[in-house]
């Protein structure tokens, strides 16, 4: 007997044809497998009862890493196999177009390639690019479909006849690994001094002389640099912070292993599970304070969590081995894009250190010769409330789809901050890796260079597009565009809208659901800046806006957006009020302004609110990174468990919520106590709009919180534990981040309705 199987899933970069050629070996059937474009296709000669045992089997298991979605069975009656009495895995051939591909996201390196590592007795001992069937690069090193050697960027190197042996060798585990390599005919490492004096002789350990000895390392990883120094030393972490011109946000740090996290912070299940999973992310945990480990004090700042991550390759677990703890940030200036260009990081560390900016300290790059095709930034999680919620998603995740119940073949071009982008086809969503702010020009490049890339490798060709409704946004230009092109038409999706219809796609919700979309700006259907919209979805095509905060007239642009008491000093104008009786020169020209409309916008924004509360408790006047004031606030309101009551009327006036904490602050009631008092008094302000609108939603009460300022883990774990004692249901982004990373998504959702 003969049959065809054709397998759709991800079943191509995770060893799945050397899975099923030993499958078929153990069950005495002839026949082969191949990649075909981005599916398997399986034709097997034998027994009746063996074929079906085959497809039971395929059905049932997978290799690590990849998923079967469906088998499609065919009889042949006829068949010319490549060698008879064998089963073989067979070159690729082309793509079928109806077939989506599914490609695995870069995995970090598992047990067993750990294990050779570090064992001197194995060939591979110390071999920094080891990998094998299910682990290592993947997405960030493909050029095009299928899945092979000579299609990703190893194909530069060429096998030598021991790594030859392997590849075809029947019980090998890295039986046709396509990264398969070792030290003789793999990527090399390259070592640069760049500032200071080398020490060692052998290359890597001139890269860990820099670190142990205070000075910063670029190192060339799975999806481009990283930077890194001590963590416990403040001169080589303050020079970090001058490198990267980043003051004040906190820097991720490395540790060995869970236990040596333990020792700083803490880690439930659910976030152990997160930071030992194949997509190693950066998981912010809970920091231990009265611990007798402690990092340097520039590290964390005034954060109440570390970034922790475990190594994800074999370069970061010798560097673990070697130093312990380490700081690893991404390998750009803030703003721009992940660097993967040895050149361009080379020219940048020496124009830097040439600066006489970081004074004497050390600088060495520490390179290799695997091409990287696109960036991957670290993909930054935590939990809250047992969900789980991405900060950033991006190696680890991408390209890895998600299912939702959208139809047709969609493009929706996202925002402009924290950007990406999503195609949709077949019920699955594709959304890019983080691309950063699109007021940067190299993230602009980056965008389009990735929607070029994904257009190329998965075949996509969209029949209907969406985008942002903001007129200025770079990313809509390019989805308008790209509708002319292919003369279609380019729909506008409201921005908040499409922060409820992310979480709406993602759970597959039915029916209605009560929406909260809260964030720093946004365009609204007016014309006027939104960003605390309440929505009330029908569960079919329409989402109305029933409750937002009090439209405040404030200064605009972007200074507008980011000092924080010029927000604060506008909304006090617009309540009448002000703090002091004198007014200052800068009072004065906000007052003129606002009054006579002189680059003034009309905002409801949730996130402005909170900049403008943390500007009037002196704990943050100016927004150096985009949502510092509100990060800064909740990193006080940490400090205590007290909380002062406040309150935001329901219709969204907050003329007491001011004038109370200005009575407070002059009666000397601690910041802290306030801060806490004013993220929970946002909290019971949704709980009461819950509460009044009940009626309009059906038995399943479903709630979806959506937005940035939902990254706010007291805000968070406060109202979704309110919502659920009052018998809603809760659903918040676990897929994607809640904030502009998202919205992609949502648009594409909106517009399948």
């Amino acid at each position: 007997m003969i049959r065809k199987y054709t397998i759709k899933g991800l079943v191509q970069g995770i060893g799945y044809r050397p899975w099923v050629a030993k499958l078929a070996d153990e069950l005495n059937i002839e026949g082969y497998v191949r990649n075909t474009g981005g599916i398997v296709t399986v034709v097997a000669v034998g027994d009746e009862s063996k074929l079906d045992e085959l497809k039971n089997r395929l059905s049932q298991d997978v290799p690590t890493g990849g998923f079967v979605t469906s088998i499609d069975e065919e009889e042949l009656d006829d068949v010319k196999l490549p060698e008879a009495n064998q089963f073989k895995i067979v070159e690729s051939d082309s793509d079928v177009k109806a077939n989506l591909p599914l490609i695995p996201a870069d995995i970090c390196t598992c047990d067993k390639c750990k294990a050779e590592l570090l064992d001197p007795n194995n060939r591979r001992y110390l071999h920094p690019f080891i990998s094998c069937t299910i682990c290592g690069p993947r997405y960030s090193i493909i050029e095009r479909l299928p899945y092979d050697r000579d299609t990703i960027t190893m194909g530069d190197f060429k096998m030598c006849p021991e790594c030859e042996k392997e590849y075809t060798g029947k019980l090998d585990r890295r039986r046709h690994a396509q990264t398969i390599a070792c030290k003789a005919c793999g990527p090399k490492l390259s070592f640069e001094q760049v500032a200071g004096v080398e020490k060692a002789k052998d290359t890597f350990d001139k890269a860990v002389d820099v670190i142990a000895e205070g000075g910063i390392l670029a190192v060339k990883d799975i999806g481009g640099y990283h930077l890194c120094c001590n963590p416990f030393d403040e001169k080589a972490v303050a020079a970090l912070r001058l490198l990267k011109h980043r003051e004040a946000k906190a820097f991720a740090v490395m540790f060995p292993d869970v236990d040596s996290i333990r020792d700083y912070c803490k880690v439930n299940d659910q976030e152990q599970k997160l930071l030992e999973g194949p997509a190693r992310p950066i998981v912010l945990l809970k920091r231990i304070y009265d611990n007798k480990k402690k990092l340097a004090d520039n590290v964390c700042l005034t954060s109440p969590s570390i970034g922790a991550m475990l190594p994800c390759n074999p370069v970061q677990i010798l560097l673990a081995e070697r130093l312990g703890p380490i700081i690893m940030t991404s390998g750009n200036a803030s703003g721009d894009v992940l660097e993967t260009d040895d050149d361009k990081m080379l020219n940048w560390l020496k124009e830097r250190a040439a600066s006489k900016e970081l004074g004497d300290i050390s600088i060495g790059i520490l390179s290799h010769n695997r091409r990287i095709l696109r960036p991957m930034d670290d993909s930054v999680m935590k939990v809250v409330c047992g969900r789980q919620q991405f900060i950033r998603r991006a190696r680890g995740y991408v390209p890895n789809p998600i299912s939702v119940d959208i139809s047709g073949d969609l493009f929706a071009a996202g925002g402009d901050l924290k950007s990406s982008f999503c195609y949709v086809k077949n019920g699955l969503a594709y959304v890019s890796q983080y691309l950063g702010d699109m007021e940067s020009v190299s993230c602009q490049h980056f965008y389009q260079n990735e929607k070029a890339a994904m257009e190329r490798i998965f075949g996509f060709a969209p029949e209907v597009m969406a985008v942002d409704k903001h007129p200025g946004y770079f990313s809509r230009r390019v989805g308008e565009e790209a509708a002319a092109n292919n003369n279609l038409q380019a729909a506008e999706i409201q921005h908040h809208k499409a922060h409820v219809a992310e979480v709406i796609a993602e759970h597959k919700l039915k029916g209605p659901v009560l929406g909260f979309a809260f964030d720093g700006t946004g365009f609204g259907d007016d014309g006027s800046i939104w960003g605390s919209e309440t929505f009330l979805w029908d569960g079919v095509s329409q989402m109305n806006r029933i409750a937002h905060l009090k439209p405040m007239k404030l200064i605009g642009g972007d200074e507008g957006a980011k000092n924080c008491d010029t927000i604060l000093k506008g909304m006090l104008h617009n309540y009448g009020m002000q703090l002091s009786a004198e007014e200052s020169m800068e009072q004065q020209l906000i007052k003129a302004a606002i009054d006579n409309n002189i680059n003034t916008v009309t905002s409801t924004s949730m996130g402005r609110l909170f900049d403008a509360v943390s500007a009037l408790l002196d704990i943050c006047h100016y927004n150096s990174y985009e949502g510092q004031a509100p990060i800064e606030l909740e990193n006080i309101a940490t400090l205590t468990d007290e909380v002062y009551p406040l309150t935001i009327d329901e219709g969204g006036d907050t003329k007491k919520l001011f004038e109370n904490i200005v009575y407070a602050i002059s009666n000397g009631v601690d910041k802290s106590q306030l801060a806490r008092g004013f993220i929970i008094a946002v909290s019971d302000y949704i709980v009461k709009i819950a509460q009044s609108n009940k009626d309009k939603l059906d038995d399943k009460k479903q709630i979806v919180l959506a937005g940035g300022t939902f990254l706010n883990r007291i805000l968070l774990e406060d109202v979704i534990g309110k919502l659920e004692k009052a018998g809603f249901n809760v659903y918040t982004a676990e897929q994607l981040p809640p904030g502009d990373g998202g919205i992609c998504l949502g648009q594409a959702y909106l517009l399948s309705r």
